[in-house]
């Protein structure tokens, strides 16, 4: 699973040429005999179009599917226990609702005037379809999002249905994915020795040699290292430049091989199942935010900005806000659960009287952070289609890195929306307040790849785009980035400890979630709010509250 619906494509690619070096195949011989062995696996259900995405997890190692430890059955909690919950994303929400269900209301405080934070779905702005501003993917192992979906009585669509391939357009040309295949061949040759050496999923508590120098060396410079072809090299830092969000020069090289050592979130028999299948609630991603606000009735406070937590002689903790109005205000709880970004968290003064330990200060300090953007394209007609396309694509263009077509069910022939997923530097830069030049400048690349998209793209009698929209997530002041990135030494330095409280302070949010679970994505957060639910109510169950 990945945050594009074109990172799949690059993971399959990787997992078929690994499947062919294992077995001494030609690309073409090794794909036909594992379409057959899938084919006859399932029964004559696999199709060509998705035995690939199956084929990605075969040969790549497996570890166990992620965990949503069981809540307990607390006690009837305290009639005094209070519990408050800073942010109101998934995260929040999620936390809260658990612990609803267990006789706890939670107070949930959020800057915003809305709750979901990066989960934000786009309505009105085009007609009779809706784009997500932020987290738009579900996968069908996101036992979480989907329950709620289901919960909600929401409607999902399945993007894995829609035909077309991804599109590669690098170093002027485009390329057909076996290309890619061929030469990514190489590479897994050259990769052999660090794939053995690696532990299975190095974290700040437990790793071993091989595991810290590939972490603290970059992904660019691994790469280059270890001879990746030009096509490879391009393919690999284009995708896991927009699946993470920093420049390859800036994460760690176990983002990559720690995804070609063993798929982090699902098991595998050989040749069996992955996940590739893709969801959006067609609704918009942001009901289920409304589902879960919805049963959290008068609990929810907005415009309430944390500018210091600190404890108190008693072991409580007093939280201070800053409201909209400019008034500050004080409110005290026996436990707190930190449900906001490592990136504002840094904004707050944390007295000392927590006693934060240095680790603790570290992963909140240090964590890495995507710099993606979307913006978001209306279109007259689908000019990708002409091309096989499904309108994903990656390139090595200036204004043009990774896209793909949203919510592709309510498209039609004169209607459609195409993504652009901008990151690392390029989304840093991309201002919204020049929306009509960003659009420009993401058209005429965009044209190079399909072309006739600048053609295509709706604008006014005056030449304007009417149908461009930016969400520049580096920018908004509640979420200073889009989502975790381990940068260099990350993984061996804060990988596992963002997550775990701190007494009775407790942490929530994507980043909160284990990169071996659904980090980066809203799953993640969802689960991570569900954890520190988990946590208060045991701290219940034997006295410790």
């Amino acid at each position: 699973m990945s945050h594009s619906s074109s990172f799949e494509a690059l993971r399959r690619a990787l997992g078929l040429a690994a499947l062919c070096e294992q077995r001494g195949l030609g690309t073409d011989e090794g794909r036909d005999r594992l379409y057959r062995a899938l084919q006859k696996r399932w029964a004559g259900r696999v199709s060509r179009r998705h035995f690939l995405a199956i084929a990605a997890g075969s040969t790549l190692g497996a570890v166990g599917l992620s965990r949503q430890g069981e809540l307990w059955a607390a006690p009837k909690p305290k009639p005094s226990i209070k519990v408050g919950i800073v942010g109101a994303g998934l995260a929040g929400l999620s936390c809260g609702y658990e612990l609803k269900k267990q006789g706890i209301s939670a107070t949930l405080f959020e800057a915003s005037d809305r709750p979901g934070g990066r989960c934000a779905s786009l309505r009105g702005f085009f007609p009779q379809q809706v784009a997500e501003q932020g987290g738009e993917f579900i996968d069908n192992l996101h036992k979480t999002m989907l329950g709620y979906a289901r919960e909600f009585g929401l409607t999902l669509e399945d993007l894995s249905k829609e035909p077309g391939e991804v599109t590669y357009f690098f170093n002027q040309q485009r390329y057909p994915e076996s290309a890619i295949v061929d030469e990514f061949r190489q590479l897994v040759d050259a990769m052999r020795d660090d794939l053995r050496t690696l532990s299975g999923a190095p974290t700040a508590d437990l790793f071993n040699a091989a595991d810290a120098q590939l972490d603290n060396t970059s992904l660019s410079d691994y790469l280059d290292a270890r001879g990746a072809g030009s096509l490879a090299k391009a393919a690999i830092e284009e995708a896991y430049l927009a699946e993470y969000g920093l420049e390859p020069s800036a994460q760690s090289a176990l983002n990559f091989l720690l995804f070609i050592h063993a798929d982090r979130r699902s098991k595998f028999t050989p040749f069996g199942v992955f996940s590739d299948e893709r969801y959006h609630v067609i609704e918009g991603n942001d009901k289920i935010v409304q589902g879960l606000r919805d049963r959290l009735p008068n609990q929810i406070r907005h415009g309430a900005r944390l500018v210091r937590i600190r404890k108190t002689s008693l072991s409580q903790l007093e939280l201070t806000f800053q409201q909209d109005t400019g008034r500050s205000t004080s409110e005290v709880f026996d436990a707190v659960v930190m449900a906001i970004p490592f990136t504002t968290l840094r904004q707050v003064e944390l007295d000392a009287s927590l006693e934060l330990p240095a680790w603790k200060l570290k992963a909140i300090q240090e964590l890495g952070y995507g710099t993606n953007a979307k913006q978001m394209i209306g279109f007259q007609s689908r000019p990708w289609a002409a091309l096989s396309s499904n309108g994903s694509s990656y390139s090595d263009l200036p204004h043009h890195q990774a896209t793909w077509e949203t919510n592709p069910s309510r498209a039609s022939l004169d209607r459609a929306i195409l993504t652009d997923y901008a990151s690392g530097d390029r989304g840093l830069a991309l201002n919204p307040r020049q929306s009509q030049t960003e659009a420009s400048r993401f058209l005429r690349d965009l044209d190079r790849v399909y072309p006739g998209a600048f053609a295509a793209a709706r604008r006014d009698r005056t030449g304007n785009f009417i149908q461009s929209y930016l969400a520049h997530w580096p920018s908004n002041p509640l979420s200073l980035g889009s989502y975790t990135c381990y940068t260099p030494g990350q993984f061996t330095t804060i990988a596992g400890n963002e997550g775990k409280p701190i007494g009775n302070l407790h942490f929530a949010g994507e980043h909160a979630n284990s990169f071996y679970e659904w980090q980066g994505f809203m799953e993640g957060a969802a689960l991570s709010g569900i954890q520190a639910a988990s946590e208060i109510l045991q701290k219940l169950k034997v006295g410790a509250l």
